[in-house]
């Protein structure tokens, strides 16, 4: 029997902005992931970004201000735990562009 091992985390960016990490390993190995960007506005947390694999495709989506998911864009062509670190870094580096245009 293979184990799947899943690990959860949330930190803060600013006070208005947190990352929230969710993966998945089987034998070491990254095989899903959800990473999410979000933002405070009016006391109220929002999803602005979510980059993931749910369809075995390194991809990401915008939420628009009523809390739409956009289409998916592709984000990373490598593996899964690649993906997972690029789009941690990614967040992590561009987290206020990112909330400023959602926000417009």
């Amino acid at each position: 029997m293979v184990r799947i091992h899943e690990t959860k985390y949330r930190y803060e960016l600013n006070p208005e902005a947190e990352i929230d990490v969710c993966f998945f390993t089987r034998r070491g190995e990254v095989t899903d992931y959800t990473v999410v960007l979000l933002a405070e506005d009016r006391v109220a947390w929002h999803a602005v970004r979510v980059y993931d694999n749910a369809h075995q495709i390194n991809d990401m989506h915008r939420y628009n201000r009523a809390g739409e998911k956009q289409p998916a864009e592709m984000f990373h062509g490598g593996t899964a735990s690649e993906a997972l670190q690029s789009s941690i870094e990614t967040v992590r580096d561009g987290y206020s562009e990112m909330i400023d245009s959602w926000r417009r």
